[in-house]
């Protein structure tokens, strides 16, 4: 659990808010308080947004009133889609950050790493040049992904009319659909502003490989980057 001024066994909540709860989780469940309690504990992500606290937890987001401890409401994770705005940009060192694969059983990167030319690239002065465009997943206020494209020389750079593409989903937010509805919007505003296609640069061993795949991307080439990591550029048709 996130280490925030929470007290799980202060939880409640009123009975239009249990009714709330049970209809929007569609739980059938005796004790709704003691499950949200459950839920607080093991949370993947608790955040203070004004007056209230955001506990997320397997794709449910409980909200509950951070002075009282009522239970407000809970209802599964299910984010606004929009383009990204220019306050946006900030963010985008760490949706950097976390776009780095970290194969299973070694240590992560410390943050500095975004700092290295060759991975700074992807968001420096970014919205200054054709091709930074960008889409962003928001949940109560809190951007918590973002799917981003730009014509760099970069790991997956093609050629002058093919932007390259990079995806950040918060850790806690992973594996609930969120990277396509990201991807599927972004690929729309592309097409809007005209691009036919778009590329990326994955390392091989990265399982996101299929992800992509999935979404219509194929590989195009085979290198090495310049850790001598094995990357596969892949190259998706918009049209």
């Amino acid at each position: 659990m996130s280490n925030i001024n929470i007290k799980p066994e202060k939880l409640h909540t009123t009975d239009l808010g249990e009714v709330r709860i049970r209809r929007n989780l569609n739980l059938q469940i005796d004790n709704v308080v003691l499950w949200c309690k459950e839920v607080v504990k093991e949370a993947d992500m608790i955040m203070r947004q004004g007056k209230n606290w955001y506990a997320y937890r397997n794709g449910v987001v409980l909200t509950i009133n951070a002075q009282s401890h009522t239970i407000i409401t809970a209802h599964p994770v299910n984010p606004e889609l929009r383009l990204m705005r220019s306050e946006d940009y900030q963010c985008l060192s760490g949706f950097l950050y976390h776009a780095i694969f970290v194969p299973e059983g070694v240590e992560p990167p410390p943050r500095s790493i975004i700092n290295d030319p060759a991975i700074y690239v992807y968001i420096k002065d970014f919205g200054s040049k054709p091709g930074d465009i960008g889409v962003v997943a928001e949940q109560n206020d809190q951007i918590i992904g973002a799917a981003w494209t730009r014509i760099i020389p970069s790991y997956g750079h093609i050629d002058d009319e093919t932007p390259e593409l990079a995806i950040s989903i918060l850790p806690a937010f992973r594996e609930y659909g969120i990277g396509t509805k990201l991807m599927k919007k972004l690929f729309t505003v592309l097409r809007t502003n005209g691009y036919s296609r778009t590329s990326l640069s994955v390392q091989k061993d990265n399982p996101a490989v299929r992800f992509y795949e999935r979404l219509g991307y194929r590989v195009t080439e085979e290198k090495s980057d310049h850790v001598g990591n094995v990357d596969f550029i892949m190259l998706k048709e918009l049209i």
